[in-house]
């Protein structure tokens, strides 16, 4: 057996360097995990925020088909009727809590319900007495992307969806009334502001739908509803 001699006088001056990271390895390691799970969460989040988009489309489009179904058969929109005979362009879902969907709601979905408003009676028999079914609301328990426990219609975020109908647009409009700059007997669909954005407004559409997104704040920067701001750059979905 040779000796092993020359192999131990071969290692003496070497030093052995230690397996494993060193702490400020170890601390670069963990910055660069965080930084792609900053990176990950930011891509997700804003991946979920088009999907309640694209969500809140969809919800518009099938508002819309109801709402076209129930005018080719009624040949009127589904308001109540003091608003038909003053021609008021009348607003579902506003924010200051004038008008809520429940009315809409019911009405297109066939129910017989009554909706006290500020001393009137809002009739979902009135306005669709044959209560024919023109929409299947979904349910939901978390008041987001359907119909909650209250009656009411909610967008993905959870805010209530705002609907506007023209008292006037369209083959029920009487004939020989004039015309009026506050959305009364007019043949503009007037939204008291709360769809007026610097870039685009509704014209003469017989009725539009919006969300106010996740901020449920209007456009960019609006100290009010009624304050006309930019849309672009907003989380805000609209339907014109």
């Amino acid at each position: 057996m040779k000796s092993m001699k020359p192999i131990f006088q071969a290692m003496k001056g070497h030093h052995f360097r230690r397996s494993g990271f060193t702490l400020v390895e170890l601390l670069v390691v963990i910055l660069i995990i965080a930084v792609l799970a900053v990176l990950v969460t930011a891509g997700a989040n804003r991946f979920i925020e088009n999907s309640r988009k694209v969500k809140a489309m969809a919800q518009f489009r099938d508002f819309q088909v109801g709402m076209t179904l129930f005018e080719g058969d009624y040949q009127k929109p589904p308001i109540p009727k003091s608003k038909r005979d003053t021609g008021w362009d009348t607003i579902y879902g506003d924010p200051g809590g004038n008008y809520t969907t429940q009315f809409l709601v019911s009405a297109l979905a066939g129910e017989d319900k009554d909706f006290p408003y500020k001393g009137e009676n809002f009739s979902s028999r009135d306005v669709n007495p044959r209560n024919e079914s023109y929409m299947t609301f979904p349910f939901s328990a978390d008041k987001k992307n359907g119909v909650g426990p209250d009656g009411r219609l909610y967008d993905p975020w959870g805010g209530e969806v705002i609907v506007a109908i023209n008292g006037f647009l369209g083959a029920w409009a009487p004939s020989g009334l004039s015309d009026f700059n506050n959305g009364q007997n007019d043949r503009r669909l007037h939204t008291w502001g709360l769809a007026e954005y610097k870039e685009t407004k509704p014209k003469d559409q017989s009725y539009v739908f919006w969300s106010y997104g996740k901020d449920k704040k209007k456009g960019k920067k609006a100290p009010n509803n009624q304050t006309v701001v930019p849309l672009q750059g907003s989380d805000d979905v609209i339907s014109w």
